[in-house]
């Protein structure tokens, strides 16, 4: 498969906006900025945690103690 590489297939950023911005002497900036290393990686795992969490204790008070008040 030819042209299966990012550089083969540039984005519309990088394609159609770029060439815009550098003739109005402007630089694409990202809309947030990256996280280096493991920050994305810690992130995640700290909203599967919570994620987690929110969803066993919503499941513990609409089925296993909503059953013993209706009782």
């Amino acid at each position: 498969m030819t042209g299966a590489t990012p550089e083969g297939w540039p984005g519309m950023d990088e394609h159609v906006v770029r060439p815009y911005a550098e003739a109005a002497g402007r630089t694409l900036a990202p809309l947030f900025p990256q996280p280096e290393g493991d920050v994305l990686l810690f992130a995640f795992l700290m909203a599967g945690l919570i994620g987690g969490w929110v969803l066993g204790y919503g499941y513990r008070a609409l089925f296993v103690e909503g059953g013993r008040r209706g009782a």
